[in-house]
């Protein structure tokens, strides 16, 4: 069990080498990452975003109905009128 010793660091190992593997590489002066960010940029991302809005938008407003709806009903319950429903509510009950 255990290592031989050391056998070399990583892709120099000393094993046999390897025939038929072509690798590619491009150069990060041949990239231009941000070409046409301005003028194609904003286009693409108000034609993507716009495609996407029958699939967020009910998303939002559903958040924003539930979280209206907390908000107001908390208000009540903690107005004159909430607490007193409350009460009436609970004598009804015992």
């Amino acid at each position: 069990m255990g290592g031989h010793g050391y056998s070399g660091w990583w892709g120099r190992m000393g094993g046999p080498k390897h025939r038929g593997i072509v690798t590619y590489q491009l150069s990060p002066y041949e990239m231009k990452t941000n070409a046409h960010l301005i003028s194609k940029g904003t286009h693409n991302f108000f034609r993507r975003t716009s495609s996407q809005l029958g699939y967020i938008l009910p998303g939002i407003f559903l958040f924003w109905a539930v979280t209206h709806f907390g908000k107001k009903r908390h208000e009540w319950l903690n107005s004159k009128a909430g607490h007193a429903a409350q009460h009436e509510h609970d004598e009804h009950e015992n």
